[in-house]
């Protein structure tokens, strides 16, 4: 909004009635405004482009040009565009010449005679309106400046998170070969040894052959880790039963050696992708057993219900030590282990189901108390067609 150093908005007061123009004027200025007259659309038109208004209050019937052709040409050029523009006329008083003025690009419209107030209160209504449209898109400006700056962000890490997963495979990939050579010649040195060692030398060989295979398995996890990133799942109708029992078959012989009883109610299918949802009830399953109350046979209960918003929402609930509190949401971080080296493993196993969980749309998180067990969650869409799997 153009103003004086006194913060009074500027006004064009347009009218070739010299008697008309000088009592508008009066009662404007004695509003507050700043007002410049005009008695002709030639001069209306000069004066804009001097004094950079803020409302021009515009007589319809001019001598030179009309006042719908004034405002047609402010309306029409960027630089007077945003100018307001109240018409007034005691002759134009039909409702198609008042429709006429608004269409051409008029902001109001009064009849002669006006009452003073009127006038004042009509000039103030449209220089609010104006600043709140101004305030506006200054505030729509900022927000698209700042979506601009965030996309380029987001393509920015976008980038460097495809580089990174990219690298994390390929350098992955390339260590697997020289740690299946240790392992190997480890293994054949051993073999053809024969009594040349001693038992403490041969413990040594263990030691160096354990801590491959740990390598290996690390380096594994980082690649299905990666690769989850790399690639979107196929989602379609799948049976949970199905990808369970996948899970159980891998798993069947921890399963034994730790004397698990897992069980498990008849599990609905849901948009997803078989295999990958299967490693999900795998890293699960497995967490409890690794996770287990010690001296206690570790027991693992899955079922699934439909939530209220539509979503399947599947449980894997176990008797182990639990987690505490403060640890709920770090363990699906990568690499985050709570018991350090005590209790094998990699700390990805979460973070790869997380990974999975969320690619397929849904969410994952846990419920648990120390030496109360652990509750494992996790949401998913429900197929849109059923599938008979039972």
């Amino acid at each position: 909004m153009n103003q004086t150093q006194t913060g009074a908005a500027v006004l064009i007061n347009v009218d070739d009635h010299e008697a008309t123009r000088y009592v508008r004027k009066r009662v404007l200025e004695k509003a507050g405004f700043q007002v410049h007259d005009a008695e002709n659309g030639t001069a209306a038109l000069r004066l804009v482009d001097e004094k950079r208004p803020d409302l021009v209050l515009m007589d319809v019937h001019l001598p030179d040009i009309d006042g719908i052709e004034v405002t047609r040409r402010l309306k029409s050029h960027p630089r007077t565009a945003a100018v307001l523009v109240l018409q007034i006329s005691a002759s134009a008083i039909t409702a198609p010449q008042a429709t006429a003025a608004l269409n051409t690009g008029a902001d109001g419209y009064l009849v002669e005679p006006v009452d003073p107030d009127v006038l004042v209160a009509t000039v103030r209504s449209l220089l609010r309106l104006r600043a709140v449209e101004r305030a506006l898109n200054n505030v729509n400006q900022e927000l698209a400046d700042k979506n601009v700056e965030l996309t380029r962000v987001n393509q920015a890490l976008r980038r460097s998170n495809e580089d990174l997963e990219r690298f994390a495979y390929i350098g992955s990939h390339d260590l697997q070969e020289p740690l299946r050579n240790i392992t190997t010649h480890i293994q054949l040195l051993d073999r053809l040894s024969g009594d040349r060692f001693s038992e403490s030398e041969r413990q040594l060989f263990a030691v160096i052959e354990n801590g491959a295979l740990r390598m290996s398995t690390l380096i594994s996890d980082v690649l299905a880790y990666s690769g989850i990133a790399q690639q979107q799942p196929s989602l379609q109708p799948t049976s949970l039963d199905d990808s369970l029992a996948l899970a159980l078959q891998d798993l069947s012989e921890s399963v034994a050696a730790a004397d698990a009883n897992v069980t498990f109610e008849p599990l609905p299918s849901v948009m997803g992708d078989a295999a990958q949802l299967g490693r999900v009830f795998q890293n699960l399953i497995a967490n409890s057993i690794k996770y287990a109350t010690p001296g206690v046979p570790p027991c693992v209960h899955i079922s699934a219900e439909r939530e209220s918003g539509g979503d399947v929402l599947v449980r894997v609930k176990d008797n182990g030590i639990g987690i505490g509190a403060e640890h709920l949401e770090k363990i699906f971080e990568p690499f985050k282990r709570l018991h350090g080296r005590d209790i094998p493993g990699n700390g990805i196993g979460l973070a790869l189901c997380r990974r999975i969980i969320e690619s397929h749309g849904g969410r994952i998180w846990v419920d648990s108390r120390e030496g109360e067990g652990s509750t494992f969650l996790f949401t998913l869409r429900p197929a849109a067609q059923a599938v008979s799997h039972r």
